[in-house]
């Protein structure tokens, strides 16, 4: 079943990257599309035990990744309003594959890393590290330093950060509050779409360029910001009924970048990107890493 839900998350995820992308990519467009998506599933909070029940550590595993949700929704933003989603897109995905087990390793004592791992996270990283150089006007050594860059590692770091705090919060509703993995992961879909906006609409209402984006937003993209909320927040959703499905949380992280040559193929054909041999090689390094990460 997890696999299943993964798989259909997968499609999704890709399709509102790309929506956002060609919309409106600020912090303000993904902040307000998210809490669109919690609203509309409010009910989901009525169903199973009482969210009252949680204990206080909950609450701060909620607050954390709530967090780490808005910095990984400003990342996607502000890098996708400075470069293209061929490139960042698949940057911002695959790292999280590398990042996720060494933090396990090093912070949650799991296991070690197998030597196939390590060689798949290896073509992660070469294939990342290449893709930037894949427009000619950008072989220099400059271009790892570039803004759209930076966004995309912070949006990798972000979901690292979630990915590892969801899980610890879905193990606690389970094994402290008694909840089933369906139910908790429903339940923590709605209150992450609701804790998310909370730390992002301040940060809005004080960017001056954020701010200005809002009565815009509000006029032409009230429809669409629905749109992609809805898909942000059940694309999430499978990941983490996945996630509190699964004993591995590296394994669900490295599933859901099947994504990548979805998101790259889309801004290709769909918003006209640039394609070149070193970007088609670049992703078939990095899709290759993934597939030996995921058996």
């Amino acid at each position: 079943m997890a696999l299943t839900l993964i798989a259909i998350s997968v499609g999704l995820h890709a399709g509102w990257n790309v929506l956002g992308k060609r919309r409106a990519p600020s912090l303000a467009f993904f902040s307000l599309s998210i809490a669109a998506g919690g609203l509309t599933f409010l009910p989901l909070l009525f169903i199973g035990p009482s969210v009252t029940q949680l204990p206080g550590t909950f609450w701060g595993w909620l607050a954390a990744s709530g967090l780490c949700q808005m910095l990984y929704m400003g990342g996607l933003a502000w890098a996708y309003a400075r470069g293209e989603v061929s490139v960042l897109y698949p940057i911002a995905r695959a790292l999280p594959v590398v990042m996720v087990p060494v933090v396990s390793i090093l912070l949650l004592g799991r296991d070690g890393i197998a030597f196939g791992d390590l060689v798949g996270m290896l073509l992660i990283v070469v294939g990342a590290l290449c893709l930037p150089l894949s427009d000619p006007a950008a072989q220099r050594l400059s271009t790892y330093f570039s803004p759209a860059l930076g966004f995309a590692l912070l949006a990798a770091v972000a979901t690292m950060g979630y990915s590892l705090i969801d899980h610890q919060a879905l193990m606690l509703m389970q094994e402290e509050a008694g909840y089933s993995a369906l139910i908790a992961g429903a339940q923590f879909m709605v209150l992450q779409a609701l804790a998310t906006p909370l730390w992002a609409l301040p940060l809005v209402l004080v960017m001056p360029v954020e701010r200005n984006r809002l009565p815009m937003l509000w006029r032409n993209e009230r429809q669409t910001m629905l749109l992609t909320g809805l898909m942000i927040t059940v694309t999430y959703g499978f990941v983490l009924i996945a996630l509190a499905l699964s004993d591995d949380v590296s394994h669900v992280v490295a599933l859901r970048q099947l994504s990548i040559p979805l998101g790259a193929l889309i801004g290709i054909m769909w918003l006209r990107e640039r394609v070149s041999m070193l970007k088609a090689l670049s992703l078939a390094v990095m899709l290759t890493g993934l597939w030996v990460v995921a058996i």
